[in-house]
Formats: structure tokens, sequence, C-alpha cells
């Protein structure tokens, strides 16, 4: 079973892809604070993260150049309501491993997750 990290400033998005991937039978934990994502990584060992851009006690920037640097293996997903596609190209070269815009099918999520699961047990 997956584990995923959904991190995002907006509640409601955090309860949405929660109960959504967790009834799909992923490990979901979810966190509004840029700040105590390194202590949820730490604890929890995600196997994804979902980032959104703008919080508001960190950028999304900072979390995903800290995360790179600490836990480089652990691919994360930059999710934003800013469709711009220089910031998106800017933050793959920066590590993330995809960028989606908001709002987010979370039947494309699943999807994407199913097939990163079956590439991560090759």
């Amino acid at each position: 079973m997956l584990s995923v990290l959904m991190i995002d400033d907006e509640l409601a998005i955090c309860e949405l892809m929660y109960d959504f991937l967790n009834r799909k039978g992923y490990r979901v934990r979810t966190s509004q604070s840029g700040k105590e994502v390194f202590r949820l990584i730490d604890a929890e060992k995600p196997d994804i993260i979902f980032l959104d851009l703008m919080m508001p006690d960190m950028t999304g920037e900072d979390i995903l150049k800290k995360i790179k640097k600490d836990y480089p293996d652990i691919p994360v997903i930059i999710i934003t309501a800013l469709n711009d596609s220089k910031k998106a190209i800017e933050l793959l070269v920066k590590g993330a491993s995809d960028y989606l815009t908001k709002p987010v099918d979370l039947f494309h999520i699943e999807k994407y997750l199913s097939t990163w699961g079956q590439l991560s047990d090759v």
C-alpha cells in the first residue's frame, strides 16, 4: 500500500484528497503547514508527496528544495492553481516529478498513483 502525504493550506483540499485516496486503499496523511512537513516525512516515510505551491508559512518552492535535498528519492508532485508553464518547467528542473493545476481530477491522481506504484515495484 502506497503512503501519500498531501500538503495544502486549504483544509477542504486535504480532506477531499484524504477521503478519496483513503477509500481507494492508500495510506494518507495531510498537513496544512509547511513547517510540519519535515516532521511528518521523518515519522511517516511517505512514498509520494503532493505539494501545494502557495503555503502561508513556507513557500512550496522552499519545501520542495528541502525535500529534494533531504529526501531525494521521494517524488514530489506540485498541485497549484497557478497555471504557468515557465514555473512548471522551473519546478521540474528543481526536482518536482510533475506539476498539476487545480482543480485536479481525483481519478487522474488515482491513475497516477497506481501507475507510479507499479513502476516502484519493478
